[in-house]
């Protein structure tokens, strides 16, 4: 375990200490765990690059109204098909538990995302991916153990269908809601596939889409770089570029994480016992 901790561990301290040392250091080659020659210009000149911004605010966006949309439109599904009275629920479930199997593919998705002329637009990042079957089939499952009496005496009261869902339901399930907050905004922050296949507009790209073009493309971190000299600035390396794009990429997820762990393994337990 120990050797499995530092195999990950030192990769990542590396990073850290290339994207914070100084040029001559980088282009020697000779950094290890500890930066040499302190600098943070690869940051600045990230922060002052206006696409590097912009794929950041988008990745913020994204996430946000992705993981909102997704929980919300599992707990309400969720919720109609544990209710008793539903018309043909059981059908509606097959229905759903039928596409966790079976899916039209790429090539068909990318075809109807484009027929609807969505394509280039953020919707494209948002309506593919906004129903969570495996979200629904859970919540499904949980609400249909909660004591009818609570549900029916909230009727008695006079609360509709969504003030239930709002005041009663919620609550109890509010632990699973929160791990499955958790696990999409996770997943949506992370984003890159869906760029690569429905935009083109680099203004519209994701954070981490952002960071494997200026991985894989010399000439966009190059241009970066440039661009500092062309204006003034001190010379920066490439790869001080590249660690801090990552550095910056994976900082918010490091930051929360400690304070989200219990959700993790809460909702990795979910489904886990029954009984």
């Amino acid at each position: 375990m120990v050797f499995f901790c530092i195999s990950i561990l030192v990769p990542f301290l590396n990073a850290v200490s290339i994207s914070l040392s100084s040029y001559a250091e980088v282009t020697q080659g000779n950094i290890g765990i500890w930066p040499r020659g302190f600098n943070v210009d690869g940051y600045r000149k990230l922060i002052a690059n206006d696409l590097f911004l912009r794929s950041f605010l988008n990745t913020v966006f994204i996430t946000a109204v992705n993981t909102v949309l997704v929980i919300f439109i599992a707990l309400c599904a969720g919720f109609a098909l544990a209710h008793k009275r539903m018309v043909g629920r059981r059908v509606v479930f097959y229905y759903y538990l039928v596409t966790m199997f079976f899916n039209g593919g790429l090539i068909p998705t990318f075809l109807i995302v484009n027929a609807v002329g969505i394509t280039n637009t953020y919707w494209a990042l948002i309506l593919p991916s906004v129903c969570n079957v495996f979200y629904i089939i859970i919540f499904k499952n949980v609400i249909d153990q909660l004591p009818r009496d609570l549900l029916e005496s909230a009727e008695i009261d006079g609360a509709g269908e969504f003030l239930t869902l709002l005041r009663i339901v919620l609550p109890l399930v509010l632990p699973m809601t929160a791990a499955f907050t958790v696990f999409s905004a996770v997943a949506y922050w992370n984003e890159w596939f869906n760029v690569l296949i429905y935009i083109r507009n680099e203004k519209l790209w994701t954070l981490q889409y952002h960071l494997r073009d200026i991985l894989v493309d010399t000439i966009s971190v190059n241009k970066i770089a440039q661009d500092a000299m062309i204006q003034g600035q001190e010379r920066v390396h490439p790869e001080n570029i590249k660690m801090a794009a990552l550095m910056i990429t994976v900082l918010p997820i490091v930051a929360v994480y400690p304070f989200v762990q219990k959700y993790f393994i809460h909702g990795q337990l979910v489904g886990a016992v029954k009984g």
